[in-house]
């Protein structure tokens, strides 16, 4: 499946303001919610469109379904966030947990292009979580799947993280125990970073220095050995 770089910034975007949402359920009201039907609507059409790239390629065929399937999920989610009914996300997290596997598998093959993908279901699946947690031990079940989520997350790209991010030890902390989500900008805000390969102040090239080292990463064949995540923490006790 080819990777569009944009839906990795859809992606992380979703995955912040779900973070934010678990962390602090009531800090935005309905302006938060209505923040999160919106982006929740941008990323399925965007799945939408990748599946549409698809549309004549019969070794694609079953990613195309998958990814159609999860767009749907995704619509049922935002429906339910307009209308405020939680009876609607049953279903659709069971069905979407399908979707996560799949990209998990895919993923497990080195087709890293699902990261994307991958990441936008289980941000979706854990906001329906949240939605329908009406007691604190289902508010607990939230709380320890948002931490499962972080952790897989690094699994799949800390140790790019790593090497494109001041300091990360402390940002990775910061991240696994839920206090703020910066270490993703260096997934998702190309304008935050320098690349390497580029002279001081070239602004432009750094940005496309930096793009590009993330889509050969998610594009490649197989994980490159600098880009394994040294420590995986989803397997600590």
């Amino acid at each position: 499946m080819p990777l569009t770089f944009s839906l990795i910034e859809k992606a992380v975007n979703l995955a912040t303001k779900v973070f934010l949402a678990v962390r602090t359920p009531s800090s935005g009201g309905d302006s938060d919610q209505l923040q999160l039907v919106s982006i929740i609507d941008d990323v399925s059409k965007k799945i939408d469109s990748l599946a549409k790239g698809f549309a004549g390629e019969l070794s694609y065929q079953l990613e195309k379904q998958q990814l159609e399937r999860l767009s749907s999920q995704a619509k049922v989610v935002k429906l339910a966030l307009e209308f405020g009914n939680d009876a609607m996300l049953g279903t659709a997290v069971a069905s979407i947990s399908e979707q996560i596997e799949y990209s998990r598998l895919r993923m497990n093959e080195g087709k890293h292009a699902w990261f994307g993908p991958w990441m936008i279901a289980e941000s979706v699946r854990i906001e329906a979580l949240r939605i329908m947690a009406n007691s604190p031990r289902a508010v607990e079940v939230v709380e320890r799947e948002t931490v499962k989520f972080r952790l897989h997350i690094l699994d799949h790209v800390g140790g790019m993280i790593i090497g494109a991010t001041e300091s990360p030890w402390s940002k990775i902390s910061d991240f696994v125990e839920g206090r703020n989500e910066d270490i993703l900008l260096s997934l998702a805000n190309v304008q935050a970073l320098q690349g390497s390969d580029v002279p001081t102040g070239s602004k432009s090239g750094a940005n496309n220095g930096w793009r590009n080292k993330v889509e050969d990463f998610f594009e490649a064949e197989e994980a490159p050995k600098a880009a394994v995540w040294p420590f995986p923490v989803s397997s600590r006790s």
